[in-house]
């Protein structure tokens, strides 16, 4: 085994290998890790209306495969501004429309929720405040403030990401202490004299992160905290590698969004690879140069600059220059198939003897552009049918495959175990 699957390894994962095959499966796969540097630790994520999609994603998965339990604490009676979207049943709702009361994609099995009235400052070892405009929300609410200094005062970690740090300054407790932000919260810190031009930034029990893209490194850095023997051997690892992401027409946004940061702070260049929709399923954005997944996260990213990543036509795209192509699920997988181009491109690709890789319902358009034949299949089970009559294997018990040049995921919670799978390949790739 590679050293690189030690580290995967560490959070209790099984990870097996038979007849040449790579499998992730067994009973902690896809769900919150026994082991880590975050076991037995609960982690509140504090959000109204307006939070930040992306970071909402990426703690929700990650968080939970470092051990810890991640809770989104719902500020969910603020009606000023009559924050989207008025559905009864529903509580709050990110800038770009996803809901965490529940996550519809994610299972139960990698986070909680409930409102902030029924928690209570005890039950939490830490307490992070989601970036976007949610943090404008909530720095007015006085229930949301005397929360966030209970928690404080007791000594537990306090933590903000990109704009969040606007309800740590409203609670009184970044006076003193050094801090970093988005534009948003940077000249107040600023002025303050507190702020520091860092990613991620550690001062007592106060972590900040300046925006989305950091948010892996805060996470890492919360790690480190409960556990300062903690080293994450993935950063950096796929410095040199570039990856291509097929984004196409309402891809799924979890499963798109978390690899991308994932990979960037694992130090690949990304670049995500579109082409000319065969459907659009939102009409309103009919003429414009923008493509958008099944719950509103779009690309371009919006909060991820382009200076992180490109963007490019996959006709564009040498597959010479392409270490590994991924395809996010949901329905972009067939608007792969009936566009042709895209299926093309992943033939290239392989048969140029690099990686491809998909997750969810990506296995049938790999199944489709004849990469599956004579290969095992992890997947959603909408791959059931698509996978054997093209000639491969397909079980739903696996949470991620490696065969050959070929790695698949099954859903997203899955989304961690296939990154590691990814990554694997990739370096076995070298």
């Amino acid at each position: 085994m590679s050293s690189f699957l030690e580290v995967a390894r560490r959070t209790g994962v099984s990870i097996v290998e038979r007849e040449g095959s790579l499998f992730w499966e067994g009973p902690h796969a896809g769900k919150k890790k026994p082991q880590g540097p975050l076991a037995g630790k609960t982690i509140g994520l504090l959000v109204a209306s307006e939070f930040s999609d992306f970071q909402a994603y990426y703690l929700a998965e990650y968080l939970s495969e470092f051990g810890g339990w991640p809770e989104f604490l719902l500020v969910d009676w603020v009606t000023w501004k009559w924050t989207r979207p008025h559905v009864k049943g529903k509580g709050v709702t990110g800038m770009w429309d996803m809901s965490v009361d529940p996550i519809p994609t994610i299972s139960p099995n990698r986070y909680g929720f409930r409102p902030l009235r029924e928690a209570r400052p005890e039950e939490y070892d830490a307490l992070v405040v989601l970036g976007g405009h949610s943090a404008d929300v909530m720095m007015t609410e006085n229930e949301v403030i005397r929360f966030l200094q209970a928690l404080y005062e007791r000594g537990a970690l306090v933590g903000a990401i990109g704009d969040g740090g606007l309800t740590l300054i409203s609670a009184g407790i970044l006076q003193g202490r050094r801090a970093t932000g988005s534009k948003v919260v940077s000249f107040f810190l600023r002025r303050m004299k507190v702020f520091e031009d860092a990613p991620v930034v550690l001062d007592g029990n106060i972590l900040t992160a300046r925006d989305t893209v950091d948010t892996p490194r805060f996470v890492r850095a919360l790690c480190k905290y409960f556990d300062p023997r903690f080293v994450d051997e993935r950063e950096g690892i796929l410095r040199g590698k570039h990856v291509v992401v097929i984004a196409g027409e309402d891809f799924e946004d979890v499963e798109l969004v978390v690899p991308v940061l994932e990979f960037l702070f694992r130090g690949a260049a990304v670049t995500l690879g579109t082409f000319k929709a065969p459907l659009r399923a939102r009409p309103p954005l009919l003429g414009l140069d923008v493509v958008v997944g099944n719950f509103g996260i779009s690309v371009p990213l919006q909060e991820i600059p382009l200076g992180y990543y490109r963007i490019a036509p996959l006709e564009d795209i040498p597959e010479e220059c392409v270490n590994l192509v991924m395809v996010p699920g949901a329905f972009c997988p067939w608007n792969c198939i009936v566009a042709e181009a895209p299926l093309d491109f992943l033939w290239k690709v392989y048969e140029a003897g690099k990686v491809v890789a998909g997750i969810c319902h990506a296995p049938i358009a790999l199944a489709a552009a004849g990469i599956l034949e004579g290969k095992k299949s992890a997947g959603w089970l909408a791959c059931k049918d698509a996978v054997p009559i093209m000639g491969g294997v397909y079980s739903f018990d696996w949470s991620a495959v490696i065969d050959g040049r070929v790695v698949t995921g099954r859903v997203p919670d899955d989304v961690p175990e296939f990154m590691d799978a990814m990554t694997e390949a990739l370096l076995r790739s070298s």
